[in-house]
């Protein structure tokens, strides 16, 4: 058992010097004050090492449970845009006008966190282990992996993988997250960043978030993943769901399988803006390919639906050539549960009309039947009055009987008719009246299940009288009547086609990409050497906050974010002498 008094705070193992042999952590490394300091305990029994990552939802650190004597992984909630904590205080400070969203989010976080906790035995997550309350928030242990993340995996395998490689490294972990999905958890955020390759060369998913910490536009920084979060996680108006995480799931393999990260979704302007798989790489094989963009649909309604889906289309044995596949259409969302009825209503109909059908065949199997028996019994008493026909072969049994294969032949023509007949007379068993949906949110239309009769596209256009969201024109009136899977494209806004530039003081680069990308505004980043403000905020924009931006004909607009300056030697010595000087005075002033 290792001594608490010497573990490194940075990697948790233990050592003998004050710089970790192991990992180079020194205990006067310095921290952020507004997170743990390390080595503080929770809950009399886990020590908080050092901070290994934060976001908008709260904070990650390397820690150690002193019961088991083992690793684990702490996460704090703590949305720093609601609260904060003072250096070296344990509980946190929630500003008093957000309280009521800080304790709702802390509830959803809790929520999540204990559907993991109960989802323990699926081995291709990261295990959550306990969760309680301190500090006037909530924490989490999870297991801590031994692993590195995919992202650095590929790097090391020269930035892809063959497709026999990932049939066997991701079935697993896609399993799995099938089974979360049954659980009623979206991760929204998958990407070679979250997931990780352990050292027994297995797949797992980490990092899962509350939705508002991976949405746009919410009340605390959101944490996107740029070519791998679907287009729905960039309004706070969109429906999320398994297709959303099949977008992440998909943008993952692309990268996976040519190197090279997917086309951002919110800088796609339509489904053919991000090439195939196959054309980066003529090593992938087709039917994958056509897969995996039918996972990146913009459409929410288009997409793969499922991850049972993908996993069925993604390895069995494809069973159409190319040219085949372009006349493919993308799986319709499933049927949801209020369309049983109809459904049973149809199989009920078909079943009555087959019955109907095979009455008609017994009839005229019947009457062919009884035509060959009044053949046979004319011939026979033909045969018995005038005796064996001597211009005949000279065979005593030969007869003929022209007219009753006349009869048959006849017999097979009134068959043929009413078979004819019966197909030609076929009525839908059910209609449906086309609703009206312009001037209604696209995501409350993708959300209601009383639609899903309908196979249904939606495109998007700019539109400066139209807000961001709402259905402009529907393909097909209101009030038509249709059968079901009848096809309607709808038309929906993506806004004015210029935009003000959003303004970017205090904020991140992270931050105001996305609301960059939450307004459709294309942009790059690049570093600005300067110390005028924290290193990682913005400096300024190619264009002054609040001018126009023309976004529908992708005007980009380049961010500058702070890089602070390098400390030359002649000042890391000057800075070395005050130090001494310093720690002179103060060892004179102890004597």
């Amino acid at each position: 058992m290792t001594e608490t008094s010497k573990l490194c705070m940075g990697c948790m193992g233990e050592k003998t010097e004050e710089v970790c042999e192991h990992c180079g952590y020194s205990e006067n490394t310095p921290y952020l004050p507004s997170y743990l300091a390390p080595g503080t305990v929770l809950n009399d029994r886990y020590i908080a090492g050092r901070l290994l990552s934060y976001n908008g939802e709260g904070a990650t650190y390397i820690g150690y449970d002193k019961v088991t004597s083992t690793k684990v992984t702490i996460k704090e909630y703590m949305p720093d845009a609601l609260c904060s904590r003072k250096k070296d205080a344990g509980s946190i400070t929630v500003e008093p006008n957000k309280l009521p969203l800080y304790k709702t989010f802390m509830s959803e976080f809790v929520e999540l966190n204990k559907a993991l906790m109960k989802a323990r035995s699926m081995t291709h997550i990261q295990t959550v282990l306990d969760i309680f309350p301190q500090n006037n928030t909530a924490y989490v242990v999870c297991e801590y992996i031994n692993g590195i993340p995919l992202k650095t995996y590929l790097s090391n395998c020269s930035g892809e993988l063959s497709w026999d490689k990932v049939k066997e490294l991701f079935p697993p972990i896609l399993t799995t997250l099938g089974l979360v999905h049954s659980a009623g958890i979206i991760h929204r955020g998958i990407s070679p960043n979250t997931i990780l390759v352990t050292d027994k060369n297995e797949l797992k998913l980490i990092d899962f978030q509350i939705s508002a910490g991976r949405t746009a536009n919410t009340e605390i920084a959101c944490e996107l993943a740029p070519g791998y979060s679907a287009p729905e996680l960039y309004s706070s108006d969109e429906w999320h769901g398994t297709w959303t995480d099949v977008y992440g799931i998909c943008a993952t393999l692309y990268r996976v399988l040519t190197g090279l990260t997917p086309t951002e979704s919110i800088a796609r302007l339509d489904d053919d803006s991000c090439p195939e798989p196959m054309a980066v790489n003529r090593n992938v094989p087709s039917h994958v390919s056509k897969v995996i963009m039918n996972g990146l649909k913009l459409s929410t309604s288009s997409r793969i639906q499922t991850i049972t889906e993908l996993v069925v289309k993604l390895f069995e044995q494809p069973r159409f050539n190319t040219a085949q596949t372009e006349a493919i259409k993308p799986a319709a969302r499933p049927q949801p549960a209020n369309r049983r009825v109809v459904a049973a209503q149809a199989s009920a109909a078909a079943a009555k009309k087959k019955n109907q059908n095979n009455k008609i065949m017994v009839i005229i199997a019947i009457a062919v039947c009884a035509v060959i028996i009044i053949g046979f019994s004319v011939a026979i008493a033909l045969l018995a009055a005038n005796g064996p026909d001597n211009s005949s072969s000279g065979d005593p049994n030969f007869y003929s009987a022209p007219e009753s294969t006349a009869s048959v032949a006849s017999s097979s023509e009134v068959s043929s008719s009413q078979t004819t007949t019966a197909e030609s007379s076929y009525v839908p068993d059910v209609i449906y009246m086309v609703p009206n949906f312009e001037g209604n949110l696209i995501s409350n239309i993708n959300e209601n299940e009383r639609y899903s009769y309908l196979n249904m596209t939606v495109k998007y256009e700019f539109n400066n009288d139209v807000a961001n969201g709402f259905v402009i024109e529907q393909s097909i009136e209101a009030g038509t009547e249709v059968e079901e899977g009848e096809e309607i494209t709808i038309t929906v806004s993506k806004g004015p086609r210029t935009v003000p530039l959003p303004d970017y003081t205090g904020k991140t680069s992270e931050q105001y990409v996305a609301t960059l990308s939450q307004k459709n505004i294309k942009f790059e980043t690049k570093e600005m050497v300067t110390d005028e403000v924290p290193e990682g905020y913005v400096v300024k924009c190619s264009k002054d906050i609040g001018a126009s931006v023309d976004v529908e004909h992708s005007e980009s607009v380049t961010v500058y974010y702070a890089k602070a300056p390098e400390v030359t030697s002649s000042e890391a010595d000057s800075s070395a002498a005050g130090s001494s000087s310093a720690d002179s005075q103060a060892s004179s002033a102890a004597e």
